[in-house]
Parts: structure tokens; C-alpha cells; sequence
């Protein structure tokens, strides 16, 4: 897992150059268009969208992993918090790996909360327990969120 801000140079950081590179290309694409949508990278399987979403109530959100894609969520408008772990979930309860590269579960070892408002991004690992979109103190509000999903095989 990763955190940062989004106007600061993140060369030299300890991320992989792949990372750092979609990250670069991410912000140059993004300067002048945020406009909600999906969009291509030039790398394999990789690609980026911007989401205008809502939190929810904790309660309300469930952990998810991915097996293929590392996730990088930006917030672009609003604050959320989101939960972690670094442990694996002890049980999957909805496995959709295989079709569409996300499992679901509340079975969550320690899991720890991070709240992040606009310019803000974290990284979230491939197989990494991570639950977004839980309300800010325990109110829901809207927000826009920019995704990155990098293809895990490019991180090798």
C-alpha cells in the first residue's frame, strides 16, 4: 500500500518504475480532461476511469481484493475513507476472480482505516484486502474518483 498526493513528483518513490510511469501518463491525460469515462493505457490490460460515485456507511461496504490489477484510487472531488489490511482475507464469501478480477468478504484480519479528501491517491496491491467508499464519519456524501488498474503482470 501506498499513499500520496497527487500534485506532488512522485520519482524516487518507493513504487515500482512501471507504477510510477502509469501514474505520469495518468496526470498529463488528466491535466485538461476529467471528465467521467473509461480510458486506454499503452500497456497491457491496463487502463484508467473516472467514476462519480457515493460513499455508504461501513457496515454497508465489504472488502474486496483483486488478483490481476493493482488499484490506484485518486479522489478528485470529496474525501472517503477506505479500509485495509495486510493480511489476506481469511474467507472469500462472493469469488468473481475469474470473470471479473474481484472477490468479496467482511472476513477481514485487522483491518485499518485511512480517510483521504481530493488530491489525494492510495495504492492498493494485487490480492490486497481494501474497502472503498465508506462514509466519512459516518455520513455519506458524493465524491469522483479517478481508478487506475495496472495489469499486475507488468509489475514483474
Amino acid at each position: 500500500m501506498f499513499i500520496g498526493k497527487w500534485s506532488e513528483d512522485i520519482q524516487g518513490a518507493d513504487l515500482h518504475p512501471v507504477i510510477i510511469e502509469i501514474i505520469q501518463y495518468v496526470k498529463e491525460q488528466t491535466e485538461q480532461n476529467t471528465s467521467v469515462g473509461n480510458y486506454p493505457l499503452p500497456h497491457d490490460e491496463s487502463v484508467y476511469f473516472i467514476v462519480d460515485d457515493k460513499t455508504e456507511l461501513k457496515e454497508n461496504r465489504r472488502s474486496e481484493i483483486h488478483h490481476k490489477y493493482l488499484d490506484v484510487q485518486l479522489l478528485l472531488e470529496g474525501s472517503e475513507t477506505f479500509g485495509y489490511s495486510e493480511y489476506p482475507l481469511i474467507s472469500i464469501e462472493d469469488d468473481y476472480l475469474e470473470e471479473k478480477d474481484i472477490a468479496f468478504s467482511n472476513d477481514v484480519k485487522d483491518e485499518q482505516f485511512v480517510t483521504l479528501g481530493k488530491g489525494e491517491f492510495i495504492i492498493f496491491n494485487p490480492k490486497q484486502p481494501h474497502r472503498p467508499l465508506v462514509a466519512v464519519n459516518d455520513t455519506p456524501a458524493a465524491v469522483k474518483k479517478l481508478i487506475i488498474k495496472v495489469n499486475s503482470a507488468l509489475l514483474v
